[in-house]
């Protein structure tokens, strides 16, 4: 595997668009009052805001894409239906072609039900990569069941992004011919969730627990720079959800 360590880098606003600065917890309040109004539990907004926290902290893509999300879709997703079965290398679980799998609503769940054990897998179709919403599911999933968890594309690029129990996190392209389940997805699916004792050969840049904690601390002190139509589009959604004083 070819490893290019992730550096960290100070976020700078783009072009002359108005900004503004804001606080984690602002962005990780505004997320969960959002969801809360497209119809998320509790449980699931909150799941679902640190995934966008974690994005936009360490990428600068969570509160777009959620803006985004929001215009087009809501909580009330239809449930995934799926084939169970089993391989020689573990459970497998395809969900229907015709069911839609999406990073905020089905993300967790997706992570969690291929993190099961090694060999286990969850064939879907095409989750996306470039938001990095599920970055933060795929480390938590990596933490707590011990194992290397992938999420990896279809497509000749073989987009692939990787946790490790010992919080290494790449996201890069799978290298060709390695046999399942580090293979790309069966015919017919986007992207597969699987598990394994090691990493998948092929060309990754990779970012450490430290790493990330050297930024998020940084970003605590200064803040985060975000768009601000983004901003009041997302914060107007959120205004659709009152929390109820104590």
């Amino acid at each position: 595997m070819t490893v290019i360590t992730e550096k960290v880098a100070t976020m700078e606003t783009s072009g002359s668009a108005p900004v503004v600065r804001l606080a984690m917890r602002e962005v990780r309040e505004a997320a969960y009052r959002a969801l809360m109004a497209r119809g998320a539990s509790n449980a699931e907004a909150q799941a679902a805001a640190r995934q966008v926290l974690f994005a936009e902290v360490h990428h600068g893509t969570g509160l777009a894409t959620l803006a985004s999300w929001l215009r087009e879709a809501s909580w009330a997703l239809d449930a995934l239906t799926y084939i169970r079965s089993t391989t020689p290398a573990g459970q497998s679980f395809a969900v229907d072609s015709g069911s839609r799998c999406d990073a905020l609503v089905h993300g967790v769940l997706l992570v969690d039900v291929a993190s099961t054990g090694v060999g286990s897998e969850v064939l879907c179709n095409g989750v996306e990569h470039d938001s990095h919403l599920l970055d933060e599911a795929l480390l938590n999933a990596a933490a707590s069941s011990g194992f290397t968890v992938v999420h990896r594309s279809a497509g000749d690029a073989n987009r692939t992004t990787f946790a490790t129990p010992a919080g290494d996190l790449g996201t890069g392209f799978s290298a060709e011919g390695q046999a399942a389940p580090h293979d790309a997805p069966a015919a017919g699916h986007g992207s597969r969730f699987y598990t394994a004792d090691t990493a998948p050969e092929g060309t990754f840049v990779v970012s450490t627990t430290a790493e990330r904690d050297l930024k998020r601390a940084e970003t605590a002190h200064a803040g985060i720079l975000v768009n601000a139509e983004t901003w009041a589009e997302i914060r107007t959604v959120a205004a659709g959800y009152l929390v109820a004083d104590a």
